[in-house]
């Protein structure tokens, strides 16, 4: 039997195992990562690369090793110094780099040999032990960490539903299937969608086309260094947040994303390529289309756009991730959730005495920078302390 079973096998899944093994008692032996995908990351991987992303948002210490300087001092390294390894503000580092950093923490502690590639269907309550159920067989666990990202629940306007049922080209930049060679020269092309990647799909595309790319969005493009406040990183803000009743920080984590916003230099590349006639900015909201000889013809609310493909960067639905499995599980073990549907958890993230969560799931005790990279380094020190305490394993015996 594991110890720990971890479902997700993304940037929080990952670091979550890496920093058990390294700052714990427990060892490779006693922990396995649950993903369905062929290698771990792939998801995170599939993601930047499709809406062509250049540089991360958040900074350098914010990565997938434990010691916070680990990236830097890779970066240092001869063979990886590069001019374009970091951007300001706060030195944010190249998706490149961050890439290769990735790559080499997974090869160096071998934490591919943790991944079992599978999905879980359900998760039983057996006492003393867990079971998680997948379509080849049952893995018993002590504990399950549950790191669910929002990947699988791309937000497909009405209207997109509707064009892509009857053939039209609409596509999600966070779709599986969604590929950037896909689109020849000579196509035009329309982005559905204000934030970074909108704006980083928009700026790829650009490259690639002779005609000048649509990016449509309800409202300007606006600049924000990072998609939350620093000060959510540390007690500045927390504070005040851990006092709010559980079903009003669902508020404030709203009212603290950037949501729609760009860094500096996106905004100041878009706007070059809205210069150079590479790029057309409206403001609009599209509320219908209708397939003109194949091809979409948008309805705003302010004007009509016609173009021969739509790509839309519209983000997740903003619903608990995990779908029925996670649906199975609350059902199973009687476990709370707020009103807003996303659990309800103690201060060292636990949702039961032996399932703890990570990335969105834990949004509600870690606040609006859950989701992020430095949301997986947050969760990994808490649940960390967790299992340094000398009891937790002994009494899950």
């Amino acid at each position: 039997m594991l110890d720990i079973l971890i479902i997700g096998g993304g940037i929080h899944g990952t670091h979550l195992a890496h920093r058990l093994i390294q700052q714990t008692p427990v060892t490779q032996d006693d922990i396995r990562i649950l993903d369905p995908h062929e290698e771990l990351l792939h998801v995170w991987r599939r993601c930047t690369s499709n809406c062509g992303m250049k540089y991360l948002r958040s900074s350098s210490v914010h990565h997938l090793d434990t010691h916070a300087f680990s990236l830097r001092r890779y970066a240092a390294l001869e063979e990886n110094r590069k001019d374009t390894n970091y951007i300001h503000p706060k030195n944010r580092p190249s998706l490149e780099l961050f890439d290769s950093h990735c790559r080499m923490v997974v090869d160096n502690y071998q934490l591919e040999n943790l991944h079992i590639q599978n999905r879980a269907i359900e998760l039983q309550n057996r006492g003393n032990y867990l079971s998680v159920v997948t379509s080849e067989e049952k893995i018993n666990a002590r504990f399950v960490l549950l790191a669910i990202g929002m990947a699988e629940q791309p937000l497909w306007p009405s209207w997109a539903i509707r064009l892509k049922k009857i053939g039209v080209p609409v596509n999600h930049v966070f779709d599986p299937g969604f590929c950037l060679d896909s689109f020849n020269a000579d196509e035009s092309v329309a982005v559905i969608g204000s934030g970074i990647s909108g704006g980083h799909i928009a700026l790829k595309i650009a490259e690639k086309l002779k005609k000048a790319v649509l990016l449509i969005s309800r409202k300007e493009v606006w600049v924000s260094p990072f998609d939350f406040a620093p000060g959510w990183i540390g007690p500045r803000y927390t504070e005040g947040f851990y006092r709010q009743p559980i079903d009003q920080r669902r508020q404030q984590i709203v009212a603290a994303r950037a949501k729609g916003s760009v860094p500096q230099d996106v905004k100041d590349a878009l706007d070059k390529a809205a210069a150079a006639n590479q790029l057309t900015q409206v403001t609009d909201e599209i509320i219908d289309a209708k397939c003109d000889n194949g091809s979409p013809l948008l309805i705003g609310r302010h004007g009509r756009y016609d173009c021969q493909s739509v790509i839309l960067a519209t983000g997740y639905k903003e619903r608990r991730p995990g779908g029925g499995f996670i649906d199975q599980a609350i059902t199973e073990f009687n476990l709370k959730t707020a009103a807003c549907g996303f659990p309800v958890i103690t201060p060292s993230l636990q949702w039961h005495d032996r399932i703890f969560v990570s990335g969105p799931l834990s949004e509600l005790q870690i606040g609006p920078v859950a989701r992020n990279i430095a949301g997986a380094r947050h969760s990994g020190r808490i649940i960390e302390n967790v299992f340094n305490k000398k009891s937790i394993l002994r009494k899950a015996v």
